[in-house]
């Protein structure tokens, strides 16, 4: 952890209704699908560009499902709630139980991608119990089913595919038990650390303990702070920190891009590129790690404007040269460069509060109708949400089709700044996009993304 500088992380989480889940999604079927459709290739391809050393992805955060297989959580899942919550929750084959776990290990499928790019995973995992289904918290343990089980299960499936654990909560995994233990005994993290490490022993561990000792763990485990706060860092005056244990540990800090916190898909991002990049990299210059939470679409697929903002940061701290997307600028819908086609009865929607670019969007509901957007350089990048109402888009560039694209997505969720076409080989001069729209009900446009003009842009 000392070597890697930075890292980011995703809330790839489903279900439920506490604290408004990142994907509100309670069907099951949909989920699958999307887990299924997580290109992970695509991912770890993009991931190599921008220069990150790790991903910390959840496996759950107790709001319904998950992104890995576990007979154990299967065998021990509760019945499904009640149609009005979870009106798409499935129940098991000869079982009243409910399935939440995908068919898929995507977890794995994730890790094995990143690691043929030199890029490690770290597994996130709540340490508390709740039934988010409901919007009601639990003040009551884990069993040891789960920390012995199913963390086991998990660790020795994946084996030295998974580079380490982020233990949230733990200080509420089992209260009871650790205050009745003998002072500096810490029953549920050594079960936790043996569990995890079952699979692979050189698994690196964090515990929260609460917010106050996001930089002092309190535990014997722990080999980086976990480092959580919500707001950006400042640079640390010591690459090590003195626990509560009075031992040494990397220091560590874990916030969010988004403005709507943790796995803040819908909303803006909460800070410049200039700014954050300039950050992480004193805290790297400090001898200091970093992990920043960005939020994804539920496909896996990146959105546009965190793309450009992870490689600026890498091209800052020099862990990448690539400036496939970082050397573009994005242009909004209602930029005067992108030209509409009078024939498209053209609608623009603002304060969307769903994610797309600046919060805002064009729409058409006319077959052919199209916009033209002329830009000089080597690339260009579409980029636009898709969603069920959506269908098919023609895209043209120097008078010659690319071909047929889909914006449509079955699965009846969302995808924002999703990127639709690009190209990155053009000949040197000018260049004319033109996109059109063929099927659907609606064709919206975000954004595109081209060479930065001389004008300058953050």
């Amino acid at each position: 952890m000392q070597d890697a500088k930075w890292g980011i992380s995703h809330h790839y989480l489903a279900g439920g209704t506490l604290d408004n889940a990142w994907y509100q999604i309670t069907d099951y079927n949909e989920w699958n699908n999307y887990v299924n459709g997580f290109d992970v290739d695509d991912y770890a391809d993009k991931a190599a560009k921008l220069g990150y050393a790790y991903v910390i992805f959840t496996i759950t955060q107790n709001r319904g499902y998950l992104s890995t297989m576990s007979d154990i959580y299967d065998l021990h899942s509760p019945a499904c709630p009640s149609k009005q919550i979870a009106p798409g929750c499935i129940t098991q084959i000869n079982s009243n139980q409910a399935d939440y776990t995908p068919n898929r290990d995507l977890v794995l499928d994730l890790a094995k991608a990143l690691k043929l790019k030199g890029i490690k995973l770290i597994v996130y995992l709540p340490s508390h119990s709740g039934d988010r289904w409901t919007g009601t918290k639990k003040k009551v343990p884990y069993p040891d089913w789960f920390i012995t089980g199913f963390v086991s299960e998990r660790s020795q499936a994946w084996g030295a595919n998974i580079a380490g654990w982020w233990f949230d909560n733990w200080f509420k995994a089992d209260e009871s038990k650790q205050k009745l233990e003998a002072k500096n005994a810490y029953p549920v993290a050594d079960q936790l650390t043996q569990s995890a490490r079952s699979g692979n022993p050189n698994a690196t561990i964090s515990f929260h303990a609460g917010d106050e000792h996001s930089f002092i763990p309190k535990d014997p485990h722990s080999q980086y702070t976990s480092g959580k706060t919500n707001e950006l860092p400042k640079a640390p005056s010591s690459k090590k920190v003195i626990t509560a244990l009075d031992t040494k540990v990397q220091w560590h800090g874990f916030t969010y891009t988004s403005d709507g916190g943790w796995g803040g898909l819908k909303s803006s991002l909460r800070y410049s590129n200039t700014d954050i990049a300039n950050r992480v990299k004193q805290i790297a210059d400090e001898g200091g790690l970093i992990t920043l939470d960005v939020a994804i679409n539920p496909d896996g697929s990146w959105i546009a404007d965190r793309l450009v903002q992870i490689q600026t940061i890498g091209n800052t701290l020099g862990t990448t040269s690539d400036i496939t997307y970082s050397g573009l600028e994005l242009i909004n819908d209602n930029d005067p460069r992108i030209q509409y086609s009078e024939n498209g009865n053209w609608m623009r929607s603002e304060h969307t509060n769903t994610g797309e670019y600046q919060q805002d969007l064009h729409m058409t509901t006319v077959n052919g109708a199209s916009f033209s957007y002329d830009f000089s350089g080597s690339s260009i990048v579409f980029a636009t949400s898709k969603g069920i109402n959506h269908g098919d888009v023609e895209v043209i560039l120097d008078g010659k089709s690319q071909g047929i694209f889909s914006i449509f997505d079955g699965n009846n969720y969302r995808q924002v700044q999703s990127i639709v076409f690009e190209k990155h080989d053009l000949s040197a001069g000018s260049h004319t996009l033109i996109v059109k729209k063929v099927s659907g009900d609606v064709m919206p446009v975000d954004l595109v993304l081209s060479k930065k003009s001389k004008r300058g842009f953050k």
